[in-house]
């Protein structure tokens, strides 16, 4: 990883019954990916992974997946579900991404989105919009995209999912800057590029990157900046603003739309 510090969240794909991925029995044998499922560069079990965020069609008809930015590689390099290798590569690497930027530190800023999108083969690999339950029976489950405004933002109990972590729950207001938001809700490295979700409403609200130090102002009034610590401070990408850098960029992953079957 370049960033230090980085952290992840999960990933949606998309059911498809494409000819030709039916078993002998009428199955589909396909590799599932589902929200807060990790993704490797290695077809070996070695450790360094991320996760991935949702998965959808892009206005071509592709099969898509999106991740962090920080997890970019090379663009083209072949990508793994972690923990099944041996079933072969399900996806590669697209040139659309963007790194995201850092503090000297290693800690992401505002200044640039965070993101990459993957292209998958339906051949090999089908998806789901629900993540696999965490020990309490909790899942991850993406039924849009949020779109907020600045400041902040009450947003009630949201969860997230990632390979590391599997799905964590909190409950509060998050803190929306242009292309970042702070949660109380912390991952763990390898969740990195996994989802943030809206529980009630199932809205993707954006996906894992890091941590921010905890100075955002709290309070309008400065004089209390000192006084009341913001514990808010896992840092997420706001999903509404991958999807509009996408869109600008054309290409793969334009015209993004969330799968919607389990």
């Amino acid at each position: 990883m370049r960033r230090v510090l980085a952290v992840c969240c999960a990933s949606v794909a998309f059911v498809s019954c494409a000819a030709g991925v039916a078993s002998a029995g009428g199955g589909d044998d396909r590799v599932v990916l589902r929200p807060g499922d990790g993704i490797t560069f290695s077809a070996e079990p070695t450790p360094g992974w991320c996760s991935v965020a949702a998965i959808g069609h892009d206005d071509a008809g592709r099969l898509v997946a999106i991740t962090a930015g920080h997890c970019y590689r090379t663009g083209t390099s072949p990508i793994w579900k972690v923990d099944e290798q041996h079933r072969g590569a399900i996806g590669t690497e697209t040139d659309v991404a963007s790194t995201g930027s850092v503090d000297p530190l290693g800690f992401p800023t505002d200044e640039v989105a965070d993101y990459a999108v993957v292209l998958l083969d339906e051949t090999r690999v089908r998806g789901s919009n629900t993540s696999s339950p965490n020990d309490r029976g909790e899942r991850v489950v993406l039924e849009s995209v949020a779109v907020f405004g600045a400041g902040e933002q009450p947003v009630g109990t949201h969860c997230a999912a990632g390979r590391s972590t599997s799905v964590a729950c909190a409950q509060g207001d998050v803190r929306m800057d242009e292309n970042l938001m702070s949660s109380p809700l912390l991952m763990r490295p390898g969740d990195s590029g996994g989802p943030l979700v809206r529980a009630e409403t199932g809205e993707w609200m954006g996906l894992s990157v890091g941590y921010r130090l905890p100075e955002t102002p709290v309070s309008d009034d400065p004089a209390l900046w000192t006084q009341i610590p913001d514990t808010r401070f896992a840092a997420y990408q706001r999903a509404d603003r991958i999807l509009t850098e996408i869109d600008a960029r054309g290409g793969i992953g334009s015209g993004f739309r969330l799968v919607d079957t389990p």
